[in-house]
């Protein structure tokens, strides 16, 4: 496969679909979205090729699956993002629970 997504590999090279310490439900999901990307990069490939009679129609669908392949990396990147918040309000929660304090949900 050619066809190279920059979103998607500067993703790759940050570690971004590393599912290590995620919950089993955010690695599936993460894992899932990596799945549809790298079927859509298969579409971009298939796109580029020059010999369709409607290369507009071609076009266009390169562009779609370029636009879903970078929403589908915003969306790990915001669960990334998430669970990293989630992470720290419950090291943050369990902290306070040992010093006797209460936090507010």
């Amino acid at each position: 496969m050619s066809y190279k997504n920059e979103a998607y590999e500067k993703a790759l090279n940050e570690g971004m679909f590393s599912t290590d310490g995620l919950t089993p439900f955010v690695a599936i999901e993460v894992q899932k979205y990596e799945t549809a990307i790298v079927n859509l990069l298969r579409v971009a490939d298939a796109m580029q090729f020059p010999f369709f009679t409607d290369n507009k129609f071609a076009a266009v669908e390169l562009a779609f699956a370029e636009e879903a392949i970078c929403d589908m990396v915003c969306a790990v990147r915001e669960l990334q993002k998430k669970h990293g918040e989630d992470c720290g309000l419950v090291a943050q929660t369990r902290h306070d629970a040992m010093r006797g304090m209460e936090v507010a949900a």
